[in-house]
């Protein structure tokens, strides 16, 4: 192929996002977006250079037949037949995490993309960072034990977060991205029980979310991991106190959220700063692997982030009942 034709579907922040990587890239062409306000497909249009615009997927689909791949950037209870009709024209697909708020949809997703042998992949920017990649070499025949980590901050701005039956609440909605690290770093959870608190945020008109929780996960290799989350910090500082520690049995590796990752013994530590855009290297990959017609390019695949989903909505669901899931 020439040049990779994209469909845009979502013309919101993450979609500018990606759109902001894939204008840097002389091989990709933004043809066609759809979304529901005319005053975003608009301006999205006239920012990649007047692609065809559509009000809803559906209009998209109907009419769009060459399209090479589509990025799917829509809130997370919007994912109707958003993928499922894009995988059954053969189009490769982009989708921005969560991908869902049921197993159910996921999976059926991940089953019509495992049929179609389409190339897929998910919004996990983070495996794609150096520093992670660096950690993930460092901790390759370590004894680990206990792993720790939070995402703790304030409430974003976009409106459909602050409602959980919208968004699948903090866990599912943003700590996602730490959930699917400890699977990256460490492999697959046995067991998550979750616990969480309201009280702090108040006066926010539709706000519904957990303020704050706590979710400890039994790994299958035997790793005991517990991640914090919060979103009611007044000054959220990206960074500063969140991401990862690791206590291996002869030193300690302490991941700071896209920032820097520290390899820590007694009277030694490295340290490692990056300074590298982790979206833009994962939109590249995608591209490359939608030309090479190969989806193991892709560090995060559909079928690999479905459990990561598992993950935070077994956390939701030990929130409901009191109860630990075992997965």
């Amino acid at each position: 192929m020439d040049k990779v034709k994209i469909g845009l579907i979502g013309c919101g922040g993450i979609a500018n996002y990606h759109v902001n990587h894939l204008l840097e890239m002389d091989d990709v062409d933004i043809v066609a977006v759809a979304d529901p306000i005319e005053e975003r497909r608009v301006a999205m249009s006239q920012k990649v250079g007047g692609a065809r615009i559509y009000p809803t997927h559906k209009e998209l689909y109907d009419v769009e037949d060459a399209l090479d791949a589509v990025y799917v950037c829509i809130p997370p209870d919007q994912h109707t037949d958003t993928e499922t009709r894009a995988i059954e024209k053969g189009f490769n697909i982009f989708v921005e995490k969560p991908m869902a708020l049921s197993m159910e949809k996921a999976n059926e997703v991940k089953d019509a993309i495992d049929k179609a042998g389409i190339v897929s992949a998910v919004g996990f920017q983070d495996r794609y960072l150096d520093i992670i990649e660096k950690a993930k070499t460092y901790l390759e025949g370590r004894s680990v034990g206990i792993v720790y980590g939070s995402w703790i901050g304030g409430i974003p701005g976009v409106p459909w977060w602050k409602d959980k039956k919208q968004s699948g609440g903090q866990i599912v909605e943003q700590n996602i991205h730490l959930f699917d690290m400890l699977r990256y770093l460490f492999g697959e959870a046995d067991m998550v029980y979750s616990c969480a608190g309201r009280g702090i945020v108040k006066d926010i008109p539709g706000y519904n979310v957990e303020d704050y929780s706590s979710t400890t996960m039994m790994l299958k290799n035997g790793v005991i991991a517990t991640l914090f989350t919060g979103c009611y910090l007044d000054d959220d500082a990206p960074g500063k106190g969140n991401g990862l520690r690791i206590m291996c049995s002869d030193s300690r590796v302490e991941y700071d959220l896209r920032h820097a990752v520290r390899f820590i013994k007694r009277y030694h530590m490295e340290e490692y700063i990056t300074a590298q855009d982790q979206g833009m290297r994962e939109d590249r990959i995608f591209i490359d692997a939608v030309r090479a017609k190969d989806p193991n390019m892709v560090r995060s695949s559909y079928a690999d982030a479905v459990k990561s989903l598992q993950l935070t909505l077994a956390a939701n669901q030990s929130i409901d009942s009191g109860l630990p899931v075992k997965l």
